[in-house]
């Protein structure tokens, strides 16, 4: 799209400021009599008009000095401001108008300052001239732009409203999505305790029967069987029933806290996985707040589960540090990287979205360095209020 100092009228107005300005520069040198007069001093100073008063003097003289520096300091900030941005600021060349106008004007006022004292009459009315056409071509071309101007402030009221809907749509989401993130941790919380207080009694009882039965029957004690393979089925069933019951919600976090279900959790994660986990963390390592907690927990449990998915690193590193006003936690892996899961976010799911969304909630900072050589996710938590009892 062309800029509007582009537009044929514009080139036309700037032309025709050009012409006027060379008209008069012409008017000034070419014309004898003009020459002549300039310097003429066949008139009386205009100091002779104040009489000499020195007080009245000084009043003129200082008031235009000050105006003369002021509109040509004017001038030149407008200069420079629309040559470092000319692209970006909308009808250039009508700050380029009126930055010529205004240092016209000021000069009108230094030759006040000199017909004081010399009587360059000719001179000063020569500026005024210039200062004329400056002003008459200004006066000309603006009217024109006001249409222009007037659709861009009510494009920028528009565009400034939807920018206030759009921040009030991302906080809405962004507690809708806090919203899920802790209904998601209830209802894991509820599935674990339905897992662990459901079905494991079930099958805690149905062992028991089969315990009971081999019990009484001579023949199947020590003999292997259908039975005994039954039961060996179920002990694994029970088993993993367990496993999932403490991944979706671990007794151990909120009994114990961070110090105990970390390395827990990755003693069985690496007994799944095969991937070595290497944990670094104080070993005095104080219970925090319970939100802390969750979103720490979380990070480990979702950043691991992506280096058995996606990197195809054989190893991983935690290291969990806790400062005077905060807690910061690394995991590192050396696979591949996240380079080739950016084509497709699908592949990666809502776990890193989560990781940051769950951070950012408790106001700490989210940060993923992914490369070649590996990935590494960082977070820092600002310590709230820590619990003083374990719960």
């Amino acid at each position: 799209m062309e800029s509007p100092s582009g537009t044929p009228s514009t080139k036309l107005v700037l032309g025709g400021a050009s012409a006027a300005i060379f008209a008069s520069i012409a008017a000034l040198v070419l014309v004898p009599a003009t020459v002549r007069s300039i310097m003429s001093s066949q008139f009386l100073p205009h100091v002779y008009c104040y009489l000499y008063d020195k007080e009245l003097i000084a009043l003129h003289m200082s008031a235009d000095a000050l105006i003369w520096l002021s509109y040509v300091a004017i001038a030149l900030t407008l200069t420079y401001m629309v040559r470092r941005a000319r692209r970006e600021i909308p009808f250039s060349w009508l700050f380029l108008a009126f930055g010529t106008f205004i240092i016209a004007c000021g000069f009108t006022h230094f030759m006040e300052i000199v017909v004081l004292w010399k009587p360059l009459y000719w001179l000063a009315g020569d500026v005024k001239l210039v200062t004329a056409m400056a002003s008459v071509i200004t006066a000309i071309a603006l009217p024109s732009v006001v249409p222009q101007i007037l659709a861009m402030v009510r494009s920028a009221h528009v565009s400034e409203d939807r920018r206030i809907r759009l921040v009030s749509a991302n906080e809405d989401l962004q507690h809708l999505s806090a919203n899920l993130l802790n209904a998601q941790d209830g209802e894991r919380r509820r599935i674990a305790r339905e897992l662990h207080d459901g079905i494991g009694q079930y099958l805690a009882a149905i062992k028991m029967s089969f315990d009971v039965a081999i019990s009484e029957d001579p023949r199947l004690d020590g003999n292997r069987g259908p039975l005994q393979d039954c039961r060996q089925l179920l002990e694994r069933c029970t088993r993993e029933v367990r496993t999932m019951s403490h991944l979706l919600h671990p007794p151990l976090l909120e009994e114990m806290g961070l110090a105990s279900a970390v390395p827990w959790y990755v003693e069985g994660f690496t007994e799944r996985s095969g991937i070595g986990v290497e944990l670094e963390m104080p070993s005095e390592f104080s219970r925090l707040s319970q939100p802390v907690e969750m979103v720490l927990f979380r990070v480990v449990q979702e950043s691991l589960t992506n280096v058995h998915r996606h990197s195809g690193s054989k190893s991983a590193a935690i290291r969990l540090r806790l400062h005077s006003e905060d807690v910061e936690l690394m995991i590192q892996d050396q696979g591949k990287g996240l380079g080739d899961l950016g084509a497709d976010p699908a592949k990666t799911g809502v776990g890193i979205a989560g990781m940051r969304e769950r951070v950012r909630e408790l106001g700490g900072k989210f940060e993923i360095d992914s490369g070649s050589q590996g990935t590494s996710v960082t977070v820092t938590l600002p310590l709230q209020k820590r619990n003083v009892e374990c719960h």
